[in-house]
């Protein structure tokens, strides 16, 4: 009798062990689950999220850049040489230059105008957009009832010889008008059978001789200033 107590307590008291081992282990093990469950949403909570937007922008086509150096831009219709400049940020003289134009409204619907924000300008562009500007001021018209042939300068042309012409030697441009028109009908590159050139046909020694429109002002110019109107005839 007194083994079979001993029995049943040995028993009672490994079996308590066992169940608080048991309890225990379950306990321990149910803890690291809760821990590995909230590092995992702490993981998850951190983790930056990407929105519709934020894809949007990732993906978003890139601006062409215009902010390089060397420019190479189509006109289209609408455009003035003024708008251009201001778009790129430089002067109309620094296109006008390095496009060799003669006059800001010297542009057309396709022309494709290349040019360098670092250009340095020279001055006579310059003096050329000031004449423009004071066409104006200075009363020159190019509507003088004077013959302009196939061919010939634009009136934004005619109107900055002219002005030039007027200014420089104290001439009514009308009279510049009628002399020009009488002897080339505003053609600039206009040569005669004797070899004379251009609008006020200069002969082949003469100053501004076979050259542009500058150089062939300033060869009247000098014409007026070494004889005045008489070598027109005048």
């Amino acid at each position: 009798m007194l083994g079979l107590t001993f029995g049943i307590s040995v028993f009672l008291v490994l079996g308590n062990e066992s169940s608080t081992q048991a309890d225990t282990t379950n306990s321990e093990t149910e803890k690291i689950t809760q821990n590995n469950i909230a590092a995992v949403t702490t993981q998850v909570s951190h983790k930056p999220a990407v929105s519709s937007l934020d894809h949007a922008e990732q993906v978003a086509p890139v601006k062409p850049d215009e902010t390089g150096d060397l420019i190479s831009y189509t006109v289209k219709a609408g455009d003035s040489l003024s708008a251009i400049a201001s778009q790129f940020q430089v002067s109309m003289a620094s296109i006008m230059q390095q496009n060799d134009l003669t006059s800001s409204e010297a542009i057309s619907v396709g022309q494709v105008l290349a040019f360098s924000k670092s250009y340095v300008v020279k001055e006579e562009t310059k003096e050329l957009l000031d004449t423009e500007n004071d066409v104006e001021a200075q009363g020159v018209s190019v509507n003088n009832g004077n013959k302009v042939a196939a061919g010939g300068l634009s009136d934004e042309e005619r109107t900055y010889v002219l002005t030039q012409l007027q200014t420089r030697t104290g001439v009514d441009a009308s009279q510049w008008d009628y002399i020009i028109s009488r002897e080339s009908g505003w053609i600039a590159t206009i040569k005669n059978s004797l070899g004379y050139y251009g609008l006020f046909q200069l002969a082949p020694t003469y100053p501004g001789y076979d050259g542009d429109l500058n150089a062939q002002i300033e060869g009247a110019i000098y014409l007026f200033n070494n004889g005045g109107m008489t070598h027109w005839a005048l």
